[in-house]
């Protein structure tokens, strides 16, 4: 019975220090900057390495580590998945993995995609974000998110993590009424802000990548199945991808369903490929999760031999 999956998480913030030594005892990892340099046009790890802030960087750097370390789990140990799954940016990782885009055709996407979402974000009426709240009640949240909108402030909630952790979508001026509140109540956590994603305000986003990146593009049926964080099905086809790709812009994560899934399908082992990030700790509790980051990887195959 196969009883493993794959998880590509969305993107986080990393620094070059962090991959430093992973990417010069990697030659799967230089000879990817080496391509993905060659084919953008820059040196994208010298860039990277530099402290290079720009979101093409960023997101093409977070990108190559990523199916770097995926490389090197490859090679080390042959995992056969029975879902690959792929959360927000980590989707693009994920069709990279299942065979419906190759690399060349992905690392473009990912420059054209960053660069049509920052312009789109930049030219919003105010700076918005995703705010992450830890243990605060969901039924009181919703009553909280109702108060907002009642006073004509925006928000709702984008990210299902789990039912402990709920990522909030708001101006970042009302985030900082948000955790004002939260401070005082003491209830929960108010964890981090990231980039606006998910919300129902994004739907002109969506219209420009589809026009502008995703039409450009021919996605295969893939290798494996792809199971979807925003409702818990499953896809196989390279058209039904894509649309995931264009509706995780302006509807919510809803991790929560394939945290459902993955038991009910009695999942048992879940590699966690890319940077340090929180979905280790919320699955640990129920599956046996493997880390596949810098930090961790020598030890992890030294524990698989």
């Amino acid at each position: 019975m196969n009883n493993t999956a794959f998880l590509f998480p969305g993107i986080a913030k990393s620094k070059y220090e962090d991959f430093q030594e992973f990417i010069k005892g990697s030659k799967y990892a230089q000879d990817l900057y080496q391509e993905a340099s060659d084919l953008l046009g820059f040196p994208l790890l010298q860039n990277f390495a530099n402290g290079d802030k720009s979101v093409v960087t960023d997101r093409c750097a977070y990108f190559v580590n990523t199916l770097s370390l995926l490389n090197e789990l490859d090679e080390a140990k042959k995992v056969n998945p029975k879902y690959v799954i792929g959360s927000s940016f980590g989707i693009t990782t994920a069709a990279v993995y299942l065979g419906s885009l190759n690399f060349v055709n992905a690392i473009h996407m990912v420059r054209e995609t960053a660069i049509v979402e920052d312009n789109y974000l930049k030219a919003m009426d105010q700076e918005y974000g995703t705010h992450f709240i830890y243990k605060y009640s969901l039924p009181e949240l919703k009553d909280l998110i109702e108060e907002f909108n009642s006073k004509g402030k925006w928000m709702e909630i984008s990210v299902y993590i789990s039912d402990d952790l709920i990522g909030i979508g708001a101006s970042i001026d009302t985030i900082d009424e948000l955790k004002k509140i939260i401070k005082v109540r003491g209830k929960s956590t108010s964890i981090h802000t990231a980039e606006l994603s998910h919300t129902s305000n994004l739907k002109d986003l969506r219209k420009q990548l589809d026009e502008k990146v995703y039409s450009q593009y021919h996605f295969s049926n893939l290798n494996s199945p792809f199971l979807s964080d925003l409702d818990g099905r499953i896809i196989t086809s390279g058209s039904d991808l894509k649309n995931e790709m264009l509706k995780s812009v302006d509807n919510p994560v809803k991790f929560t369903l394939v945290h459902e899934r993955l038991l009910r399908d009695q999942i048992r082992d879940i590699y966690v490929i890319g940077p340090s990030n929180f979905f280790g700790a919320i699955l640990k509790k129920d599956f046996s999760v493997r880390n596949v980051d810098p930090s961790k990887l020598k030890s992890l195959f030294e524990k698989e031999v």
